[in-house]
């Protein structure tokens, strides 16, 4: 569930006010850092707009990737049970996919550390051998460069507040 404070920035952004209007209206002696950090991690209203199609694409092609690999997960973990050498060390597997659906509960609410986060680990995937081959090579290329795109299109640093 989302904090107070989150919601009436998210409230005030989608009506159209700028984050300095929004720090003005909302700001307290007590919620200045927490009002601070949410509107330099949340979009304008007309960036969510504008980028809310991509966004989609991002999470689409983010979902697709994850499931595929919960099911490769699930097929090694049973062919192991079913020659008897299953050991608790595969569900390490299992660390990727809870990762991804932690981003992806970031890009869904359009917070800059979801596509921050997944610019970084698109990258860092790419490192395993088993990633660099289709159609993994492909998804994680589409999945860096959205994220990128997103985190520089709707974070611009002139709309950074300052502390």
């Amino acid at each position: 569930m989302a904090d107070p404070l989150e919601e009436q920035v998210l409230g005030e952004l989608k009506k159209g006010t700028g984050k300095e209007g929004v720090l003005k209206k909302l700001e307290t002696r007590d919620n200045r850092d927490d009002l601070v950090w949410y509107l330099n991690h949340l979009p304008t209203g007309k960036g969510r707009k504008d980028h809310q199609w991509i966004n989609w694409l991002l999470i689409i092609v983010l979902l697709a990737l994850t499931l595929m690999k919960l099911y490769e997960i699930a097929r090694i973990q049973i062919k192991a049970m079913d020659l008897d050498m299953f050991t608790p060390m595969l569900l390490l597997d299992l660390v990727v996919p809870a990762v991804n659906f932690f981003v992806l509960n970031k890009i869904i609410r359009f917070q800059r550390q979801g596509y921050e986060f997944m610019a970084v680990l698109g990258v860092l995937a790419l490192v395993l051998e088993e990633n660099r081959h289709m159609p993994y090579l492909a998804l994680y290329l589409v999945i860096i460069g959205l994220s990128v795109f997103l985190l520089l299109r709707m974070f611009p640093k002139k709309e950074r507040v300052k502390d």
